[in-house]
């Protein structure tokens, strides 16, 4: 989740900064698109490979990749009419449009006049168009619900990982367990289960949470669907029955003990170890 929200945290911080600002050179017979993209930066274009540029109307955009923020729209991007296209624009519709050699997607521009742009092309007059900076008001508000989604996943991270583990529990009353996390507790009847040490073999999580020291939630293990509610998985009990439950307390044998008396069929042996996909 830190991570999902910080690239684009980045992203806004670029932008509302003012180092992203798209601007057009035509100078010695290239047009050289500048965006302050992190991941594009410049684009030259030959002149003598532009084969045909004129302006147009944008309608039905969807962004295929790259950034769309308000006033700042680079990467590909896709229109009724015009199909797939790379572009560098302030996300406004009135736009110029170039085909060139070699097959590459069209590439759209908004400059602010497009005639004069249009001429200065075909002239292969050396000029530069810088486009107004993306207007920070919106984007700092943005940033701001950003900042706080990744203020509340760093405290909730923390949390998980300093108080997670001393908050998971395990009880047993009268045929019946008793699993508390951080954030509710589970309840299961022990009629009909049976139960060993075990080290179990986890190679994906389903739902749920897997922090270091805290695991909890539906995970594939040895190759099946387990509740897993633990704090480490080298060692610990699995428990079979209506559902699969993995749980580590802190003293497996005693806990196997407990699960007996509470009438669970429970396998003697060391620990068995997990297999399957």
């Amino acid at each position: 989740m830190v991570l999902v929200t910080a690239l684009p945290l980045g992203l806004l911080a670029l932008v509302t900064s003012g180092r992203a600002q798209v601007s057009y050179a035509i100078k010695s017979g290239e047009l050289i698109v500048e965006t302050g993209d992190v991941f594009v930066g410049r684009r030259r274009i030959l002149l003598a490979d532009v084969i045909s540029s004129r302006a147009v109307e944008l309608g039905g955009g969807t962004r295929r990749m790259g950034t769309a923020l308000p006033g700042y729209c680079v990467g590909r991007f896709s229109y009724v009419g015009l199909g797939t296209v790379w572009q560098a624009t302030d996300c406004s519709r009135r736009a110029v449009v170039l085909a060139t050699r070699g097959g590459d997607a069209p590439i759209v521009l908004t400059p602010p006049d497009r005639t004069a742009f249009l001429a200065q092309l075909a002239q292969q007059q050396e000029t530069t168009v810088v486009l107004p900076p993306p207007s920070s008001g919106t984007l700092s508000r943005v940033l701001l619900g950003l900042a706080c989604l990744v203020a509340v996943s760093v405290g909730l991270l923390v949390a998980l990982l300093l108080r997670g583990p001393s908050r998971m529990r395990y009880r047993l009353e009268a045929s019946a367990l008793e699993v508390q996390t951080m954030f509710r507790t589970r309840r299961w009847s022990t009629v009909g289960w049976r139960a060993r040490r075990h080290r179990p073999k986890v190679t994906l999580r389903l739902a749920g949470t897997a922090a270091p020291g805290y695991y909890t939630g539906l995970f594939r293990a040895d190759g099946r669907t387990t509740r897993i509610y633990a704090t480490q998985l080298d060692d610990g009990v699995l428990i079979e029955g209506p559902a699969r439950l993995f749980l580590s307390p802190e003293d497996p044998e005693a806990f196997l003990t407990e699960l007996r008396r509470a009438g669970v069929v429970v396998d003697a042996g060391p620990p068995s170890r997990g297999a399957g996909a």
